[in-house]
Order: structure tokens, then C-alpha cells, then sequence
């Protein structure tokens, strides 16, 4: 087929790390691929920003820990192409209260995948992090052995450097208003602000919607490097973080939670209170960790779905299967970028994927239960009140 400078295989809308990736996935399949971006690339608007992000195969849902096992070995292979390191491997420590209902179901995912987890009590904990990290004598954690941080602007960067080297082309500062069906050529038409019109046999859509001070003379023992790991703490707050990477002496420390916004007015000063996280670390580092003020903050943008499971799916209606559509990742989908990349490709171009039930997925289940997938377990991303 010949085509003209704005006829492509597959146009790409969201250059996130999710539009990035699928990008990447489909120029090194051949396809003549078009990846549109409504604002500067690499912004910090949105959801793909930032200095880390962690990765992690414990799940209370079993669906997620082959995912992110793929996307472990794809996050190297990606790396290797590009020439520099966007993955830093670590062990992963998830803890909680021994009855919590996502950690045990955690626990029992591991043992369903095959997932080699070691489970420490009370005491256990501070042996093995040297009294870095303390538990209450009622809490346990469990240890993993894939963990790590993912750099986020350097890794969006990596997929639109490596899709770009494959032929496809980046356009930035595109904001699409419409995607319309091609009633004579079959496929889409995608339509920008200026007017400018792009033509796709398919169409993929992602457009998708922090640090603690570690004082002096014991940087090191929280690294990444050390046997420091990303950990996670089940419950109310729930808390994940990173060994120390990008900033000596700081470690990232966040709360897995907000309140609602519309994205194109959302906040930018404090976001929720911090005096939960700042007892938190209080009691779980020994005194190693300061527990006043942070030293940086930064707030990141959820895309969230009621059950907090990813949206993969086609658009369907008089779409078809012409247009993909990838989101409501909500704050946790980073990790898996390029197993999500792949997967969007295999679907736009072949109209199924490989090794993934896409059930968990679709969109049509929140038609069938508002609250979509049914959990036995509770939420992890807290909500809260709307700020003014």
C-alpha cells in the first residue's frame, strides 16, 4: 500500500510510557507507526514523570505477577538496545499486619506463581536489615527477590528514542479532538487542534487522566546497591518507597492514595497530610530516617478505574477493532509498560494477545458490576476528600 506523508499502520495518542512503549513495540514490528503527544514530551502533567518508580511481582492479584515478571526481562532487553540503564534491580519487601487480607493473599499468589518469598516475623525483620527497618511484633513481611526502581522520564525517553531509531514518528504538541471512523478507506481518521488530519489503519488510545532525609553517616545503608529493597506496608496508610538512587542521602517515601481532580486543573502546591507517613516512618526505620518535614515533593497524576485494574480492550461500536484503547492504570501500571506495549500492539495488530486473560481487563465489566473486578481483599490506594 502506498502511503502519503499523513497515512500511517497504527497511530499512537498519548506518548506516555504506555503510548511510548507501544510505539516502540509496533516500529520494531514494521508498522509505520505515528505516536501524537498534546503536550511537550516528557511533561510533567500527567502520570509518566518523575524520579522513580518501583518495581515489584507481589500482588494480591495473581494476574499481575506474570506481567511483571515479563516486563522485568523486557525492561533489560529495552535497556540493552538503548545503550544506558533505566532499571535498578533490588529485593522487594512487603510488610503488614499478619492478618491483613491483601498481604496473606500477596503470600498466596507467590506460592500460585512460584514466586521464591521468604516470611519474617517481628525480630526477623530487624536481623535482616540490620535494624534499618522495624515491624510491630504483630506485623510480618515478606521478601522477594524481584524488586527495583524504574528511572520514569529517562524510561519514556528510552521507548521514544528506540521507537524513533525503528522508523516511527513523534509529533508533540498535538492535541487530538477527534478520532473519526474512514467510512470509505476503512480505518480512522484522528483529528488535532490546528486542524492537521491523520489517517490510521488502526488507532491506539493511551491518553491516561514522594523523599525522606536520611541522617548523616548512614546514606549508604539505604542505597540502592545495599540490600536495601522497594518496600511496600499493607493497611491503613498504605506506603510503598525506594532505596536511595538519584539523590545521596534521600529516600523515597510515599503514600499510595489522593483525592480526586479534574487533570486540567489539577493542584500543584502540598497534596494530602503527611502526619500518618511521618508516624509511619517513625516507626519503622529506628531512628535512622528523619520523620520531620521532606525534603522534596511531588505529586503524581492517578488513572483511576473503581477496582483498580487496568483498562485493555478494544473501543468497540463502530470501531470494531480498529481502535485499542490502554488506561486506568491507577498507580501501579509503570512497572509493566512494556508488557502493556506489547500486548496493545498484539491486539491492534492481530486482534488478540499472548499469554495475558484479558477478562480482568475489559472494559465491558464495570457494565456488568459498576465496582468491576470483585476483590476479597481491601483497597490499596486510599482516597480522600476533595481539596479546594
Amino acid at each position: 500500500m502506498e502511503y502519503s506523508s499523513h497515512d500511517f499502520d497504527v497511530i499512537v495518542v498519548g506518548a506516555g510510557i504506555m503510548g511510548s512503549s507501544t510505539a516502540y513495540q509496533l516500529a520494531k514490528r514494521g508498522q509505520k507507526t505515528l505516536l501524537l503527544e498534546q503536550f511537550d514530551f516528557l511533561h510533567h502533567r500527567g502520570s509518566s514523570h518523575g524520579e522513580s518508580r518501583t518495581v515489584r511481582a507481589t500482588y494480591p492479584e495473581d494476574h499481575y505477577c506474570d506481567m511483571v515478571m515479563e516486563s522485568s526481562q523486557s525492561w533489560e532487553q529495552a535497556q540493552s538496545e538503548i545503550g544506558y540503564k533505566v532499571y535498578f534491580k533490588a529485593q522487594q519487601f512487603d510488610m503488614g499486619p499478619s492478618d491483613n487480607k491483601s498481604l496473606l493473599a500477596v503470600i498466596s499468589s507467590c506460592e500460585k506463581k512460584s514466586l521464591p518469598y521468604q516470611v519474617l516475623h517481628g525480630q526477623q525483620v530487624a536481623d535482616r536489615f540490620s535494624g534499618r527497618i522495624t515491624v510491630p511484633e504483630s506485623w510480618v513481611g515478606v521478601l522477594t527477590e524481584v524488586g527495583g526502581v524504574i528511572k520514569p522520564t529517562k524510561a519514556v525517553s528510552m521507548f521514544q528514542a528506540l521507537a524513533f531509531q525503528k522508523g516511527a514518528v513523534l509529533r508533540d504538541n498535538m492535541e487530538v479532538k477527534n478520532i473519526v471512523k474512514d467510512e470509505v478507506r476503512g480505518g480512522v481518521n484522528v483529528v488535532v487542534a490546528d486542524g492537521e488530519k491523520f489517517w490510521g489503519k488502526k488507532c491506539v488510545v493511551t491518553a491516561g487522566a514522594w523523599m525522606s532525609k536520611i541522617k548523616e553517616g548512614h546514606e549508604a545503608k539505604f542505597a540502592i546497591g545495599s540490600d536495601f529493597p522497594t518496600f511496600a506496608s499493607y493497611g491503613e496508610p498504605y506506603i510503598y518507597g525506594t532505596p536511595s538512587l538519584e539523590f545521596p542521602g534521600l529516600i523515597k517515601i510515599a503514600v499510595h492514595g489522593g483525592y480526586p481532580c479534574d487533570p486540567d486543573k489539577r493542584p500543584w502546591g502540598p497534596g494530602i497530610s503527611l502526619d500518618s507517613m511521618k508516624e509511619w516512618i517513625e516507626g519503622r526505620f529506628s531512628g535512622l530516617v528523619d520523620h520531620g518535614e521532606p525534603v522534596v515533593t511531588q505529586l503524581c497524576m492517578y488513572s483511576m478505574t473503581p477496582d483498580g485494574d487496568f483498562v485493555i480492550d478494544f473501543l468497540g461500536g463502530e470501531f470494531g477493532k480498529d481502535v485499542v484503547i490502554g488506561g486506568g492504570f491507577s498507580g501501579h501500571g509503570f512497572k509493566m509498560a512494556p508488557v502493556v506495549g506489547r500486548i496493545l500492539a498484539d491486539l491492534v495488530l492481530s486482534g488478540e494477545a499472548e499469554g495475558v486473560e484479558l477478562r480482568h481487563y475489559r472494559i465491558q465489566r464495570f457494565q456488568e458490576n459498576p465496582k468491576g473486578n470483585v476483590k476479597d481483599y481491601e483497597d490499596q490506594v486510599n482516597t480522600f476528600p476533595n481539596q479546594k
